[in-house]
């Protein structure tokens, strides 16, 4: 293990330097089995001798995991914990951590997230907003009771726009409290859904959806889910406010959730809601350095906190507290 983790990235060998497979032979063809460079030794296989994936020493200046062949994925498999906790992305300082007005990102989120680091700024973010809107107007923040009780948070951002009919999609992630009263490590979601009903226009709304039992956080952990509800939304300017009371179902159970939000925009109606929200499985094995992680794993502390998402558990702190 000493060698594998003091490795150099290697020199790549040119792609005519073999016409097929270096381990089982194959002949290489354009559409049926292509020419692929292991990262760790550089040589080159084909598709089904090259298609695991494993976290890279340090050296290589990468923190997800990457392709390599049979033999190099049978090496660094030992190693594969230990790789985590030093170069994966979720136990990374987190470099992006400021959310009052000097910084230009923290004045609006955006719907969808490309990387976990940018989930964690969002829900940050929001739980922020809450904070000071809970500040200025103690009847717009979260109840007390709610919280207490509650055994996890949704925090998403989506947005919605159409007349009739409307269309929304949205980005966000989940964290669960575990019995030792600490919070899980975050896993990424994704929502989109339509409506239907007297409504027009568009709208950017911050979601918290207290999730207040085990079996609601199962159903949030499971690999899609649906949800059917009512709402009614106003927003007009910066700051406006949606009611929804909504049922939940999917592949981790069925369960009622409490939802707060704050919206900006142009928009007024209501209507018949239904939502889909799926676990971003890529986004989490990209995160931890894990292709093997689930949603479960992630939400019931099989995966330790991250040190990437330190500003959101502390905000989260100072919200319950």
């Amino acid at each position: 293990m000493k060698a594998v983790f003091e490795a150099e990235p290697p020199e790549w060998l040119p792609d005519s330097s073999a016409t097929s497979c270096m381990q089982c032979s194959a002949s290489f063809k354009a559409l049926s089995c292509g020419r692929h460079h292991c990262r760790f030794c550089g040589q080159i296989f084909c598709g089904r001798c090259s298609s695991a994936r494993s976290l890279l020493p340090s050296k290589f200046r990468v923190r997800e995991p990457q392709r390599v062949c049979d033999t190099c994925a049978s090496a660094l498999e030992p190693g594969q914990t230990l790789l985590a906790l030093q170069v994966s992305h979720a136990f990374q300082t987190a470099t992006h951590d400021v959310t009052d007005a000097s910084c230009l990102r923290s004045w609006l989120n955006s719907p969808l997230g490309l990387s976990m680091e940018h989930e964690i700024y969002k829900a940050t973010n929001t739980l922020r907003h809450f904070l000071k809107a809970g500040r200025l107007a103690p009847e717009r923040t979260i109840p007390g009771a709610v919280l207490k009780n509650a055994k996890g948070l949704a925090i998403l951002t989506v947005v919605k726009a159409g007349m009739g009919v409307t269309y929304k999609v949205g980005t966000g992630l989940l964290v669960a409290r575990l019995q030792n009263n600490t919070w899980s490590a975050p896993s990424a979601i994704a929502s989109c859904g339509m409506g239907w009903g007297l409504q027009f226009g568009g709208e950017l709304t911050d979601f918290i959806i207290v999730l207040r039992n085990d079996s609601t956080v199962k159903a949030f952990g499971g690999r899609v889910h649906l949800s059917i509800g009512a709402g009614v939304s106003v927003a007009a300017g910066p700051v406006g406010r949606v009611a929804e009371a909504d049922l939940r179902t999917g592949d981790g159970g069925v369960a009622a959730c409490y939802t707060y939000s704050c919206s900006r925009g142009v928009f007024l109606g209501c209507s018949l809601e239904g939502n889909v929200v799926a676990t971003r499985k890529a986004m989490n094995n990209a995160f931890y350095g894990d292709n093997c992680v689930t949603a479960k794993d992630i939400l019931f502390g099989s995966v330790p906190q991250p040190n990437a998402a330190s500003p959101l558990y502390d905000t989260l702190e100072e919200l319950f507290r």
